[in-house]
């Protein structure tokens, strides 16, 4: 009886799209991906990359780790950050995560 029932579902002709049709959810989301997340980041990416090349003396900034400072010297891959009267610290440009506006 199995044997019968095995011999009549390999009979169905099956469609050339079948499979094409399968693979189509899995298909669309790699653009709704790319959209959604990498050029998001992509573009967050560029913006903090010109805002870190932008950095000038006396600018107020803000690094990743929620020091306040004022910009005293810039050199290539560091910057010299003065937090308080005589307190001075030097970190790497990429350690900064937003530029304030004066106030």
């Amino acid at each position: 009886m199995f044997i019968s029932l095995a011999y009549a579902a390999g009979d169905q002709a099956s469609s050339p799209f079948g499979a094409l049709w399968s693979f189509l959810p899995i298909i669309l989301i790699f653009p709704i991906f790319y959209f959604l997340v990498i050029m998001p980041q992509q573009k967050a990416r560029k913006k903090h990359k010109s805002m870190i090349e932008d950095l000038k003396k006396g600018d107020k900034v803000v690094s990743n780790s929620g020091i306040i400072g004022t910009i005293v010297s810039v050199d290539k891959d560091t910057i010299l950050l003065q937090v308080a009267t005589d307190v001075k610290l030097r970190m790497l440009k990429s350690a900064i995560t937003d530029l304030r506006k004066e106030e």
